[in-house]
């Protein structure tokens, strides 16, 4: 499988989750400049400067690896990190995500006056792959992509929107606007006999040469396909949720779950963006032996705040995706008793990962699930469910299948054979 997107996204990782499910390999392509990418992707930028396997071989740099000049010294006062050159500090460090790894993500360069002159970005290999020459209000100006023996490779002339490649033969080649760029690249890395799921509809016309059998769009919601739907053979949806009614043609993945290599942990989570989640306390309090995991994007309120003193709660107030998605695999129980709106599609997510959902009839954010068994017109009777499955964590499998026959999720077989059509291109 050979995917086309924009960038890195959402939808992205939930089509890359669904493909390892499936056991199906499968390259990325992304059509931005980006150089931290992982060594299945590649980007316009990396075609160029990490052609070598061995460009994608290594680990974040350590902050006190930086090259500097001698008698130089990298500071760290907390998680501000500098260098200082015996006088005065000459640039800003700037860690990545993982703070306490405590490894680059670029370097800062001051001129005059701690005033940012250029940046240097390090990648998840530990090299520099660009740097950024900055203009007096900041703004980039020139772009240079380099490879890992930090040569210039990729000259990206901002303000014009022009592109200068640089090869070792000397035969450089410029490109008018990133457009070119884009469908020189792509003539060369699109493959002759592979599928091809396409996430970006602006690119239809460039892989028209691509026979209708083997390409698959894919889009986040079942809106606006119709003149799509003409020039591929499936439209893949990765995060539509419930379609009401099978339409010919589309594809859902989402929902997909693999119930064989799911176990069953005393684990709840909900996500919510109101404190008002109907029986909670009443659940806590019954089941201490359930730890529940509460999450919000935002601040939370004193209904769920008075909550952290309890020993099987953890709130996750401001939560990350990366949280979230860990919380969606460690957790085999998903309360879907928040009133107001539902936040990330997240019952179908946990829907995903195993979970058995657990909620009220008058809170369900699907009206398919009110026809689940547990879900219930009292909390006392959610209450009765939750404990038959702490009872019985034996028919956790069974409950599974079960949320999957009613609410006729995507089935891997059928998935598999999908999948095994494009590839051939008999889609």
């Amino acid at each position: 499988m050979f995917i086309i997107a924009s960038e890195q996204t959402r939808e992205l990782d939930r089509l890359q989750k669904y493909l390892n499910k499936l056991s199906q390999p499968y390259r990325v392509f992304v059509t931005n400049l980006e150089t931290d990418l992982d060594q299945q992707t590649e980007s316009l930028a990396t075609f160029f400067t990490q052609k070598d396997a061995a460009s994608k071989i290594g680990k974040p740099l350590f902050f006190n690896d930086l090259a500097v000049p001698e008698l130089w010294e990298c500071w760290t006062l907390g998680i501000t990190t500098y260098l200082f050159d015996g006088e005065e500090r000459r640039a800003n460090v700037v860690l990545r995500e993982d703070i306490l790894s405590r490894t680059v993500d670029r370097v800062e360069w001051f001129g005059q006056g701690e005033e940012i002159v250029s940046i240097d970005v390090y990648n998840r290999y530990g090299w520099r792959s660009k740097q950024s020459l900055l203009t007096e209000s900041g703004q980039p100006y020139l772009d240079i992509y380099l490879n890992r023996q930090q040569e210039e490779v990729l000259l990206h002339f901002v303000s014009q929107g022009t592109f200068l490649l640089q090869t070792p033969k000397g035969r450089d080649r410029l490109y008018a606007n990133k457009k070119e760029l884009q469908r020189a690249v792509l003539e060369q890395v699109l493959p002759e006999d592979e599928a091809v799921l396409l996430m970006d509809k602006s690119l239809l016309d460039v892989v028209k040469e691509i026979p209708k059998e083997r390409l698959a769009y894919c889009a986040s919601n079942a809106h606006d396909l119709d003149e799509i739907k003409e020039q591929v053979s499936q439209i893949l949806l990765v995060e539509d949720g419930l379609l009401r009614e099978k339409k010919a043609g589309i594809t859902v993945l989402s929902g997909l779950v693999d119930v064989e290599q799911e176990s069953f942990q005393p684990e709840a989570m909900v996500m919510t963006a109101s404190q008002e989640v109907e029986g909670l306390s009443s659940l806590v309090h019954q089941f201490p032996q359930v730890t529940f995991h509460i999450a919000a994007l935002t601040a939370m309120g004193p209904k769920l705040t008075d909550l952290a003193t309890r020993p099987n709660v953890r709130l996750y107030p401001g939560i990350s995706p990366d949280k979230y998605e860990d919380l969606l695999s460690s957790c085999s129980i998903y309360l879907d008793c928040n009133q107001g709106e539902e936040v990330w599609s997240s019952s179908l997510h946990a829907l995903e990962n195993g979970q058995v959902l657990f909620g009220l009839k008058s809170t369900v954010h699907q009206e398919a699930y009110k026809n689940l068994s547990t879900i219930t017109d009292t909390v006392e009777e959610m209450k009765q469910q939750l404990d038959t499955l702490l009872q019985h964590p034996e028919t956790h499998k069974e409950l599974v299948r079960e949320q999957a026959r009613i609410l006729k999720l995507p089935e891997k077989e059928a998935l598999e054979e999908l999948f095994k059509r494009l590839e051939g291109g008999t889609a």
